[in-house]
């Protein structure tokens, strides 16, 4: 029997009607087994605008509602297929504060090009 916990938290500034209208910094990672789940997520990740920092990861900034939309479409991408997917937005304050250890081979270089960018 599969359980789904959906926990959620908003940082950012909002309009009127309650929709963040800021977007922040998001990270999305990843553990799946099926090859084909797996490079599907990263497309859709890629569709986002969102940029691979690792092999399992992706960057970029998406509003509250984009996030959403994100979600959504990895949910029903995913349906009952083994999967560990987080969708991480970081306030703008905790992501300046980031430190990072960048060593990465030639062969691996493509994969990481981006990653000190976001």
């Amino acid at each position: 029997m599969r359980r789904f916990c959906v926990v959620t938290a908003s940082i950012g500034h909002f309009d009127s009607n309650g929709d963040e209208v800021e977007e922040v910094m998001v990270f999305v990672f990843y553990d799946i087994p099926s090859d084909r789940i797996r490079n599907k997520v990263g497309s859709v990740c890629k569709d986002y605008g969102l940029e691979r920092i690792q092999f399992s990861g992706f960057g970029g900034s998406l509003n509250r509602n984009m996030r959403e939309q994100l979600f959504l479409q990895l949910e029903t991408l995913i349906g009952d297929h083994d999967a560990k997917v987080l969708i991480l937005p970081v306030c703008e304050k905790d992501y300046v504060q980031k430190r990072e250890i960048f060593n990465v081979s030639d062969e691996a270089e493509d994969v990481e090009d981006h990653a000190s960018d976001l």
